[in-house]
């Protein structure tokens, strides 16, 4: 194939490069490599342009444009959340209300804070939502995986309130998705620890303050573990403290599993009253908190959490939809979507002072750009791909 006289002006080490940064955006967005006609084109651009970064931003667009950008990239970011053990897994089941509702908001470049509290969901077009089974996005998955569809065309945005048969909405926590694995038995603080690891990127190791009061902590927390009760101030506590009082956002929520014959099935259910498992095992410190209502309080906007950046206006709410608009306004959010995107599209950790010094621009023009995620990984390819060869 013939350059233009342009590419050739521009030098072949600047053509070398520019090839390779154009691949490495095709590949870390659309996980496929450009067109041999796209990479030439792309690479003699880039190589004579002025404004490098325009050009590869218009690189960036165009893999966003590969609909293996949603099926793979964005379906592998959302996956993580769609599991406790935060692994990848190649099945059909991947694909639900939770990861799909993922993919819809990057897609649609919409304001990603409301994926904590909106009344949105993504279902399959053309299909009925079931609030019982994962059959409609299996078939979908099913039909991207052979060929036959294509993944963001296949998705159209719909009210969760008239579409999934709940009396509320709060962005993932009313998504079956979301429920099927973290309303499940236990005493829904998963649903508490799990959010904070993806959209604050904080364990509860990372959070614990041994400093704040217990008044919150549950029945069901020894506090003499093993007959140790400097265990328990000492350890437990910490975690405890803070997670319990938020935990009480959840109070209501529950899963009901389908029969016994029926694998795979279930719904979400709601309660007016908090379910019994968020009062069980109370014989274990009678003493403790009980759970009256969905009430929370959040501790953690002092100490040694404040660094967070809570917004003072959100110390307390009731039920999942004000809990998850007081962690999405947290100076954390947007620092963690670009670490987890950073580390989705760079493959990087983000240990490095370079790395860190990266992911606070990003984050800061996440936050710019009206919380836009497909802008954000598009950011991010860019950032870089800019690195390459430096």
């Amino acid at each position: 194939m013939l350059l233009s006289v342009s590419a050739f002006a521009a030098g072949t080490d600047d053509l070398a490069k520019a090839r390779t940064q154009v691949s490495f955006i095709y590949k870390r967005l659309a996980a496929v490599p450009p067109s041999a006609a796209d990479l030439e084109k792309f690479a003699a651009k880039l190589a004579a342009a002025a404004d490098k970064q325009a050009v590869l931003l218009e690189v960036a667009e165009a893999a966003t444009q590969v609909d293996s950008f949603y099926s793979r990239t964005v379906l592998n970011f959302a996956q993580i959340e769609a599991n406790e053990e935060r692994e990848l897994n190649d099945n059909a089941g991947q694909l639900s209300d939770l990861t799909a509702t993922v993919i819809g908001f990057v897609k649609d470049g919409k304001d990603y804070r409301q994926i904590l509290s909106g009344d949105i969901m993504y279902i399959p077009s053309g299909t009925t939502y079931s609030p019982d089974n994962n059959t409609a996005y299996d078939t979908l998955y099913t039909n991207v995986k052979n060929g036959t569809a294509q993944l963001a065309s296949s998705l159209v945005e719909a009210p969760q309130t008239t579409t999934n048969g709940l009396n509320q909405a709060a962005g993932i926590f009313t998504l079956r998705g979301y429920g099927s694995i973290y309303y499940d038995m236990g005493t829904n603080r998963s649903a508490v620890r799990f959010t904070f690891m993806n959209y604050i990127c904080r364990d509860m190791e990372d959070l614990s303050d041994v400093s704040l009061p217990d008044v919150y902590v549950r029945r069901d927390v020894d506090r003499k573990p093993g007959g140790d009760p400097s265990k328990y101030r000492t350890e437990c506590v910490g975690c405890h403290n803070g997670m319990d009082p938020q935990a009480n956002a959840f109070a209501y929520f529950d899963w009901a599993p389908g029969a016994a014959n029926a694998p795979g099935t279930g719904r979400i259910r709601i309660a007016t009253a908090p379910v019994p498992k968020m009062n069980q095992n109370a014989d274990v410190f009678t003493g403790g908190a009980a759970v009256s209502d969905d009430s929370w309080v959040n501790l953690w906007y002092q100490g040694t959490n404040a660094s967070l950046g809570w917004d003072p206006n959100k110390k307390s709410g009731k039920g999942p939809k004000s809990w998850g608009e007081a962690l999405a306004s947290t100076k954390m959010f947007p620092e963690c979507m670009a670490k987890r995107v950073y580390k989705t599209v760079c493959l990087k950790e983000g240990r490095t002072a370079a790395d860190k010094a990266s992911i606070a621009e990003l984050s800061e023009h996440f936050a710019n750009a009206s919380f836009n995620m497909k802008d954000l990984f598009k950011q991010t390819a860019v950032e870089c791909a800019e690195k390459i060869g430096m």
